[in-house]
């Protein structure tokens, strides 16, 4: 329903293709054709796979991120909570008010251990061509302070991966400049072959239950002689991928050119290779596609879960663990907007 019903103004905002009028409410994908001889596929392909992830309403995850070393092994865990509410995108969006067009809001927030606990970042993502707005809170000073977007390409508490590494890219699109390069076929990592259990609960929301597989990892085998941040059980599949290549328009963002793997079939993200800004290789990211269905196969969806991160130059690794026996994953949640505020998100903070 949405082919030809949206365009990119000069800006690359999604606008709507009879008026040019700002896109408030997309439900669905913008851009579900895409040709690859448009000059502007490779934006267009970038916001369907921001929009794979609004399609399935607002998320409220926990995740283990675990520092790995070549010599090293496992150095440290951390415990982080992910809570993203999207104002466009799907259809419960349109139950809430947004005289400030915003698309998103997204908090981070970490719970443990005790020396990094409180750390939070919360970001105000506009539909406009408005910069996002990043706010920080350091126990170290107690205090919350506004943070630029090319902070977003920092390390993450010291980690390998950057904020904007999430779902290989988690930056706004038109800060960029992007490039179709190929479509390619490519052999991608899956959590298994067969659809991971969920339960609708009595909120409404898509609950993913302990039933479902774990994923392990090199340093978790003691007989394993590869790289110890090798995940070892993935199945993986030949799907089509678009390649896509991305340049900050940022002077001050840290990262060179990257190049970014997407789905051809569903948009979601595999895999992203990332230069410096002199333009030598620097990192390596992986995402691995889940898919869950509930027992009466009304309620089906993609999501992507762990994703590991490879500083080749330090020979080390970050790993975000969402497949995890002891991680709580709840899809299409009811989040409070009013922790989205400033004053709220003190509430996540130390």
């Amino acid at each position: 329903a949405n082919v030809g019903k949206y365009d990119l103004n000069e800006e690359d905002i999604i606008v709507d293709a009879e008026t040019g009028e700002l896109a408030k409410m997309i439900i669905g994908f913008p851009f579900p054709k895409i040709d690859p001889d448009d000059p502007k596929a490779a934006i267009k392909i970038m916001y369907n796979k921001q929009y794979v992830t609004y399609v399935i309403g607002f998320k409220k995850v926990s995740t283990f991120v675990w520092w790995i070393g070549r010599n090293t092994g496992f150095e440290r865990e951390i415990s982080v909570i992910f809570n993203d509410a999207y104002l466009t995108g799907f259809p419960g969006a349109r139950e809430h008010k947004n005289p400030k067009d915003v698309e998103r809001y997204a908090l981070i927030s970490v719970k443990a251990p005790y020396d990094l606990a409180g750390t939070a970042q919360l970001m105000w993502r506009y539909l406009s061509a408005k910069a996002d707005m990043n706010f920080a809170y350091i126990p170290a000073i107690r205090r919350v302070r506004r943070m630029s977007p090319a902070n977003r390409s920092d390390g993450f508490v010291g980690s390998d991966f950057a904020v904007d590494d999430i779902l290989a890219y988690d930056g706004k699109i038109p800060f960029f400049e992007w490039e179709l390069i190929e479509k390619k076929e490519a052999l991608v990592p899956f959590a298994g072959a067969e659809p991971i259990g969920a339960e609708v609960n009595q909120r409404g929301e898509w609950e993913t239950g302990r039933k479902r597989p774990t994923m392990r990892y090199g340093f978790q085998d003691k007989e394993w002689q590869g790289a110890p941040w090798a995940p070892l059980n993935p199945i993986y599949v030949k799907r089509p991928v678009w390649v896509i290549k991305a340049k900050s328009k940022d002077p001050y963002y840290n990262y060179g050119t990257q190049y970014i793997w997407v789905f051809a079939d569903s948009w979601g993200p595999a895999y992203k290779m990332v230069h410096d800004r002199s333009e030598k290789f620097w990192k390596f990211l992986s995402a691995t596609t889940a898919g869950y269905e509930t027992d009466d196969k009304k309620v089906k969806f993609l999501s992507w879960m762990d994703h590991v991160i490879v500083d080749t130059r330090r020979e080390h690794a970050t790993v975000i663990s969402q497949l995890h026996p002891d991680t709580n994953l709840i899809f299409n949640s009811v989040l409070d907007l009013n922790d989205f505020s400033l004053s709220g998100f003190q509430k996540y903070c130390k």
